[in-house]
């Protein structure tokens, strides 16, 4: 018997040579996400980036949402203040709440929860009677001659206040000389109706009339309810 050559390659049961081993795959490893890839994200993954502090994230957010947010806003207020003041609401609580939102939740539908319960609580504020408004503003000893919106700003630097603050005065210029000194005497100045008299010389019963007819004129200027307390019900004490 003579013996096998050397160098000669083994076969495989039926006479083929065997198969090559399959070479191990390469893992590459991720890259860090560029801008452009971030901008083809999903809102959701978008909101996730940011739960994790990825402020760019939540830029293209803002980006994509800003102009459909304001024009919801617009539809149910209808004020451009209050448009652009709860429109930055709406995304300073959409940031600072991140954490609340909930992976794979739509973000619009997120967003705009957000949006409606602003809006709703805005509508609420300037539906509210200004007979509570007015004892609510805090003007007593503020110098009120000048803008409303100066007189405002002397007395909160509150930007919602000022601006509750400003309305109410514009609305309060538009009364009879004789309501507007009644409710400027009784609820501004905090004088008694014995007092308002002493000044004015005109009856306690005609005072309560014009503060009654005064106050719900002003309702009516400023979106409130026209309901207000009757003339025997005192708003100055």
């Amino acid at each position: 018997m003579q013996p096998k050559q050397a160098g000669k390659a083994t076969t495989s049961k039926g006479g083929r040579p065997p198969k090559p081993p399959m070479p191990a795959p390469v893992v590459q490893q991720p890259e860090a996400l560029k801008p452009a890839a971030l901008g083809r994200s999903s809102d959701e993954d978008l909101m996730r980036r940011t739960q994790q502090g990825d402020r760019q994230a939540f830029s293209l957010l803002y980006e994509r949402y800003s102009a459909s947010v304001l024009s919801y806003l617009y539809r149910m207020l209808g004020n451009v203040e209050d448009v652009e003041s709860i429109g930055q609401e709406v995304f300073l609580r959409a940031f600072r709440f991140a954490a609340t939102y909930r992976y794979p939740q739509k973000f619009s539908t997120w967003l705009f929860t957000i949006t409606r319960n602003l809006a709703i609580n805005q509508s609420r504020r300037r539906k509210r009677s200004p007979i509570r408004n007015i004892t609510e503003l805090n003007l007593e000893g503020i110098d009120m001659s000048g803008d409303p919106y100066q007189v405002a700003a002397r007395a909160t630097d509150d930007l919602e206040k000022q601006e509750e603050i400003a309305r109410v005065l514009k609305a309060l210029e538009s009364l009879p000389t004789d309501q507007k000194e009644v409710i400027v005497l009784g609820v501004f100045q905090d004088l008694s109706y014995a007092e308002m008299e002493e000044i004015t010389g005109t009856k306690a019963v005609t005072l309560r009339s014009r503060m009654f007819h005064g106050l719900k004129r002003l309702a009516r200027s400023t979106g409130g309810p026209t309901e207000t307390p009757g003339p025997e019900e005192p708003t100055a004490s």
